[in-house]
């Protein structure tokens, strides 16, 4: 099973059929770069790093407009939808609560507590404003993944002309930056808030004392990480912006 949302995920029966999956997926990105390395010698290029890394950046641009397709689909197609880590509260299948009192040390590896805080869900007519927030938060994961290779090919494109420090690219990493920071700190919440809409939307409240409740409450995560990458992207745009200016001064002084 291979599943996509903000990095790809892979599942088979056995450890070696899942690390033979993420094999076959690097051996296919290594034999593009192969291929892009054989094409250049062949030209006689002299920049085969830079056309090499160019073509593996365009096609990963082409795997990803191909998964916003099938999440298009996927979540505004209608029907039967999968959904993971929908957030619910319910018990575990045995006597196992956390709030107990530890019982004494146990000899050998020993389950003391447990709980369930998500499920994974299939629901039928999911309202659409619920599709339509889930589907924004993968379109955001995609854009995010997306942007570096643009960023990439187009810093690519830019040296092969001849201009390492050409104004497309400072502009290109500041916009980098910025999709990264919003779409970084965008996916999370809206990932978060359809979840939590969809589970609202099957489930009874925790006051109903059903076996399987909502959670009552919208537990939104808003990582950080994005801030601190948009920081350098913007810091390294502006190294690119100055590197520029200073072509510019050394073109006019040639």
């Amino acid at each position: 099973m291979i599943d996509m949302e903000d990095a790809v995920s892979i599942g088979a029966e056995d450890l070696g059929g899942a690390l033979l999956w993420v094999a076959i997926g690097l051996g296919v990105l290594l034999g593009i770069a192969a291929l892009a390395v054989w094409a250049a010698r062949r030209r006689g290029s002299t920049t085969i790093v830079l056309d090499a890394t160019a073509a593996v950046a365009r096609v990963w641009i082409a795997f990803v407009g191909l998964a916003a397709v099938f999440v298009m689909w996927r979540w505004l197609g209608g029907g039967t939808t999968w959904i993971p880590e929908l957030p619910v509260t319910m018990a575990w299948p045995t006597a196992l609560p956390c709030e107990q009192p530890v019982p004494p040390e146990s000899v050998g590896t020993t389950l003391e507590c447990a709980s369930v805080q998500v499920v994974d869900a299939t629901i039928a007519n999911l309202p659409v404003a619920t599709r339509a927030v889930l589907a924004l938060g993968d379109l955001l994961s995609l854009a995010l993944a997306a942007m570096p290779a643009v960023a990439v090919a187009v810093i690519c494109h830019q040296a092969l002309k001849g201009l390492p420090f050409g104004r497309a690219a400072g502009r290109m990493l500041m916009l980098t930056a910025v999709v990264v920071l919003v779409a970084g700190m965008g996916t999370e919440l809206a990932t978060s808030i359809g979840r939590s809409l969809a589970a609202g939307a099957v489930l009874p409240g925790p006051e109903s004392g059903a076996d399987v409740t909502t959670t009552g409450i919208f537990r939104l995560t808003v990582p950080l990480w994005p801030i601190g990458a948009a920081l350098a992207l913007a810091a390294l745009g502006t190294v690119f912006r100055h590197g520029a200016v200073l072509q510019r001064e050394t073109e006019g002084l040639v």
